[in-house]
């Protein structure tokens, strides 16, 4: 452990200035700053639109959200002179080709007068990945998966490396590993088939102290912890599918959370492996992605909940157990905040603000009638929020 010492000790400075942004923040309580719904309206009355996540970029300018309707959508925020947010506006859409997977900001965004790197990677159904330019929507650069009838196969999964130069992308039993400068089908590949239960990698989480560290999730339940692309150790306790997998800031801890099934989130301890130090219970009630995200200082973990509620604990909770039982966190506070499931969560890298979506398919079944239920949603919109 004495290479996370060092690597924690390097970075004290910038460790003390989070500290100062998040040092009256207590996370109790939330104050909305603004929403935003009409932007995620379409003209089909039939189609049963809902949100699916939300991601602030790395330089906390813009927040970008993924839907039912097939489209990114990148909103910017306005503030006011003492640097409050006062607004959000959709500055543009990008439209995918099928059901999207997953989505992620280039680790490098950064929106400057003399620099304007602003891009967004996904992958959809049946589709390769995409790299698009948020400004403009263009079309950046294709990389490809073949099947075994070299047909292009979409993949599940993906993560820049923190560097920005490789994209992991995970699917069915395999990871493949581009090269961000070199579009079209060149790539390694790590079979992972045997150690990991021939199932889909769901989620792909990069170590942000040691860089040669990452983690995988799969549908099968299974957690792969590697270094430098070799598999180190499985983790394995959670009930159903991994939908979600993130480092703590100072790299020693694994969070995961799963689907409808186990409403745990899980804290693994990576310098005694295989051991959870606890878990923190929220509600799952569906299989779509619930996310959680964690406080930069790493002192406060937020989850979405099935209920429309925002759930928040701390992380620095001094927690004596018996030997044998299972550590559950208290919970620091639960919000309402939207009227309906709350899929995504995304904390600003630097400011105490909070984005959250809402949305999910309702099964209305008539009494008098045992066939096709309706489906329909109630509340579709992101929110930004101010965290007391």
């Amino acid at each position: 452990m004495d290479a996370y010492t060092e690597v924690i000790d390097s970075s004290m400075d910038t460790q003390e200035k989070i500290m100062d942004i998040y040092q009256p923040v207590h996370y109790k309580s939330l104050k909305l700053l603004c929403s935003c719904s009409d932007d995620f309206l379409v003209d089909d009355k039939d189609f049963q639109q809902c949100l699916k996540g939300c991601k602030w970029s790395p330089d906390g300018l813009s927040i970008l959200t993924n839907s039912e309707d097939r489209k990114l959508r990148i909103f910017n925020i306005e503030t006011d002179e003492i640097k409050q947010c006062t607004k959000i506006n959709k500055v543009n859409q990008i439209k995918e080709g099928g059901t999207i997977y997953d989505y992620v900001w280039y680790p490098k965004t950064v929106m400057t007068e003399n620099e304007n790197v602003n891009l967004i990677l996904s992958t959809s159904n049946r589709s390769p990945i995409h790299l698009w330019n948020a400004k403009d929507g263009h079309l950046e650069a294709t990389y490809r998966v073949y099947d075994h009838v070299d047909e292009v196969a979409h993949v599940n999964s993906l993560c820049f490396n923190w560097s920005g130069e490789e994209i992991y992308c995970g699917s069915y039993g395999k990871l493949n590993i581009f090269r961000t400068d070199r579009p079209g089908r060149e790539f390694s590949e790590i079979s992972t088939k045997k150690d990991l239960h021939r199932s889909i990698i769901s989620t792909i989480a990069m170590n942000p102290v040691d860089k040669s560290i990452f983690a995988v999730g799969t549908y099968n339940k299974d957690i792969g912890v590697y270094g430098g692309n070799q598999l180190m150790y499985i983790l394995r306790g959670h009930k159903s599918g991994i939908t979600q997998l993130q480092f703590s800031p100072d790299g020693l801890k694994l969070y995961s959370g799963s689907r409808k099934g186990d409403n745990d989130i899980v804290c693994w301890d990576l310098r005694n492996v295989g051991q959870t130090l606890y878990s923190a219970e929220r509600t799952v009630t569906t299989n779509q992605r619930i996310c959680f995200d964690i406080s930069s200082d790493g002192q406060y973990l937020v989850s979405g909940n099935c209920t429309g509620d925002v759930s928040t604990w701390k992380l620095d909770q001094n927690i004596e157990m018996p030997e044998g039982v299972e550590c559950v966190l208290a919970l620091n506070s639960k919000i309402p905040a939207h009227n309906d499931c709350v899929n995504g969560v995304s904390l600003h890298p630097t400011h105490p603000w909070l984005a959250t979506t809402s949305g999910q398919r309702h099964n209305e079944t008539d009494d008098d009638d045992d066939d096709e239920h309706i489906l329909h949603t109630t509340d579709v919109s992101l929110k930004l929020w101010k965290i007391i």
